[in-house]
């Protein structure tokens, strides 16, 4: 029984996350720098002028009181935008990554993958929570070269 309802939990976390992303590259595509910071910082925690120059904004998404992500997003004017999304708590390890393409018609591919930083252990969740992302179509896992 508990086993049936943390992978449950797990999908469920995916979808929104899958849902989150999609928002996330549709922000960088249709809003300015400005108008991106406004829709996804979190309150009190606004980008610094250092931030600001380089059009970076980093944010949290928390799922649960043990389980949040750590987003940076660039929205640098002569570069490509992309996000990058590492997991905290129990998806501790979980590390997503998004190019968003420079025609607005071609379809993003994130990128998953079990990334843990050192000195860290990695979260009980975060090998079933990569799977569930990668069921999600049009996801991917990093292939080794």
């Amino acid at each position: 029984m508990f086993g049936h309802k943390r992978r449950t939990e797990i999908k469920q976390r995916a979808k929104l996350m899958g849902r989150m992303v999609m928002l996330l590259t549709d922000g960088l595509c249709t809003k300015s720098y400005d108008q991106f910071v406004e829709n996804f910082s979190n309150p009190g925690d606004e980008p610094d002028q250092t931030a600001r120059n380089a059009r970076i904004s980093r944010f949290q998404m928390r799922f649960s009181p043990s389980c949040w992500y750590e987003a940076t997003a660039s929205l640098h004017e002569n570069g490509q935008p992309w996000i990058s999304i590492e997991g905290g708590g129990d998806d501790c390890g979980v590390f997503i990554s998004v190019r968003v393409p420079p025609d607005a018609n071609m379809p993003c591919c994130p990128v998953v993958d079990l990334q843990v930083p050192r000195r860290m252990r990695r979260g009980h969740a975060a090998a079933a929570m990569v799977r569930a992302l990668q069921d999600i179509p049009g996801w991917r896992r990093v292939v080794a070269i």
